[in-house]
């Protein structure tokens, strides 16, 4: 009987084809880890890893189509059909030397060995052809209960490894479960090594807590274990104190659930703005984290327009004024960076424990501001009908600071509606503009 009802029927087969020659060669072979972790769990397998007593030699010759991953670690890439399938002999593992990589590997012939050294009892199950499970360390059961418990004593697990606690932090956050108090001690007794971990590491895992269906869960975790004091990038404060009590705070921080992980540039928004990160600090602290410059500046971007929508929204300004500032910002930032704070503010408003009435004036507002982001056609100078050059040919002048200025004088009245964006409707504009100021 399969194992697999949780993976892609085509990859389940090529995989099983796999496991299949090593069978055929005299060789043990089981899929193991994560994917049988989330078939237990009812929860779509992405990929299929195994295990198995052949030397990565053995699985070079034995297969037409591989990649030599990570010889030295015993992991040959098989590829077969449109899959591929990390195939790994059983290993024990030598002293780490860096709290991170283990200074060498030694091929074993049981399974049970090779489970042993990994890291929680949920990923240290393996399942064969039959769909029969071995399991060793109670994973099943752990799994059953909503545990997060390492393989063996977690201190061990945690000094060869400093990473596996940021792990166990996101398994944790991601799938609602909760550690051990032997996980959680040895976490907390051993937090310092987390500085020997390069920050690429600890920001995927981040981002997968941050970006998975219970956030505010890892990041409470992340707070009370203290993990983050000791990683080489720079730590906002108030990211090492339970967040602040305040409505605003804590409704950007309820928030981050109920927006969609696919808009990952509104999560990390809330979250910069609840650690008090202004948004021209928000890109230099994503960056020093080894976010993407795109991620960082989007992200940044909608801290920013938040603050400066947010001086508007409290000015009294006259309706009027404040539709035209909020198409000035359009302008500026885009209209996908404001189409994603209405989403985000959306989202805000949904959590918001204000009274009636100032809910209801928020509500009114946010309809306001969707109707302005509607009425924006066009957005950048290309789109404009007329250029700077059809202008000064108009108006016979030359080119100089004048023209950049009219040139957005001319979006912003486009923008907003205040006259066509066609050709001679612009040049006369631009002209009675020109004559108005007085420009040479």
């Amino acid at each position: 009987m399969s194992l697999w009802k949780m993976a892609d029927p085509l990859m389940r087969h090529q995989g099983e084809k796999v496991l299949a020659r090593l069978l055929e060669n005299g060789y043990q072979a089981y899929f193991v880890g994560g994917c049988v972790r989330d078939e237990i769990m009812g929860r779509p397998v992405h990929d299929m890893d195994i295990a198995t007593s052949a030397k990565p030699e053995d699985v070079i010759r034995l297969f037409d189509h591989t990649i030599p991953t990570g010889l030295q670690h015993g992991t040959v890439t098989v590829v077969s059909g449109d899959h591929v399938f990390e195939v790994t002999t059983f290993r024990k593992e030598s002293e780490y030397e860096d709290h991170r990589h283990p200074s060498s590997v030694e091929f074993v012939e049981r399974l049970t060995e090779d489970l042993q050294r990994r890291d929680f009892t949920m990923n240290a199950i393996a399942g064969d052809g039959e769909g029969r499970l071995t399991d060793p360390f109670g994973g099943r059961e752990d799994i059953e209960a909503g545990l997060i418990r390492c393989v063996g004593d977690a201190s061990e697990r945690f000094d060869e490894d400093a990473l596996r606690m940021m792990r166990a932090v996101r398994f944790a956050s991601v799938f609602a479960f909760r550690p051990v108090k032997s996980l959680w001690s040895a976490m907390r007794a051993g937090r310092s090594k987390i500085a020997f971990i390069a920050m690429e590491r600890i920001r995927t895992e981040l981002e997968k807590i941050v970006l998975g269906p219970y956030p505010v869960r890892g990041l409470a975790m992340l707070q009370r274990s203290g993990l983050l004091k000791y990683v080489k990038a720079p730590v906002p404060q108030a990211a090492l104190i339970p967040f602040s009590k305040t409505e605003e705070r804590s409704s950007w921080i309820a928030a981050l659930e109920r927006c969609s992980p696919d808009r990952p540039e509104i999560r990390w928004s809330l979250l910069l703005q609840a650690l008090d990160v202004t948004g021209d600090e928000s890109a230099i602290l994503m960056k020093e984290w080894t976010f993407s410059n795109a991620a960082a500046q989007m992200a940044a971007a909608l801290v920013r327009f938040d603050e400066l929508w947010s001086t508007v929204k409290l000015s009294g300004m006259e309706e009027r004024l404040k539709r035209q500032s909020w198409i000035e910002l359009q302008l500026a930032f885009g209209k996908a960076v404001a189409a994603n704070w209405l989403l985000r503010q959306e989202t805000l408003l949904g959590v918001l424990s204000s009274d009636p009435t100032t809910h209801e004036r928020l509500s009114l507002l946010e309809q306001e501001e969707a109707k302005w982001h509607e009425e924006v056609v066009i957005h950048t100078l290309q789109e404009l009908a007329v250029t700077g050059g059809d202008v000064m040919q108009h108006l016979g002048k030359r080119g100089g600071p004048w023209l950049g200025e009219l040139m957005n004088r001319l979006l912003l009245g486009a923008a907003a509606g205040d006259w066509a964006n066609e050709r001679e409707t612009l040049l006369e504009h631009a002209k009675v503009v020109v004559n108005d100021n007085g420009t040479s």
